[in-house]
């Protein structure tokens, strides 16, 4: 059970900080607060996490992480329609998207198990 508490505080963690890293850097290409960046991480976070559970068990780590990429750029991009005061554009979400996916790169090295491997 600790293990998956980590594992999903990390990605937690890793998603909200790439979210507020380019709204930070990036002001251009959208604008949003940090409690946005907090809900859209938070849903990216569950999304993922679930997707985590079945994708690289069932098909493999590739396709996994451009799940996560396209999910990323549409929930942070949905944002949009759903919580006011946040308006960022294609690009904005779709840097965020690529920046999670060059991050669940790592975290599925290290904390996604291989596929022939027993869940549990």
């Amino acid at each position: 059970m600790n293990s998956h508490l980590l594992a999903f505080a990390v990605k937690l963690v890793s998603t909200v900080a790439a979210i507020a890293f380019i709204a930070l850097f990036f002001p251009l290409w959208g604008t949003m607060n940090f409690f946005h960046s907090l809900i859209l991480g938070l849903i990216v976070a569950v999304i993922g996490y679930v997707s985590d559970l079945i994708i690289p068990r069932v098909i493999n780590q590739i396709v996994a992480v451009a799940f996560d990429l396209v999910v990323t750029t549409l929930v942070i991009y949905a944002g949009n329609y759903f919580l006011p005061g946040m308006s960022v554009s294609w690009t904005f979400a779709w840097f965020v998207g690529i920046l999670v996916a060059g991050i669940e790169i790592f975290y599925h090295f290290q904390f996604v198990k291989k596929a022939n491997e027993p869940i549990g």
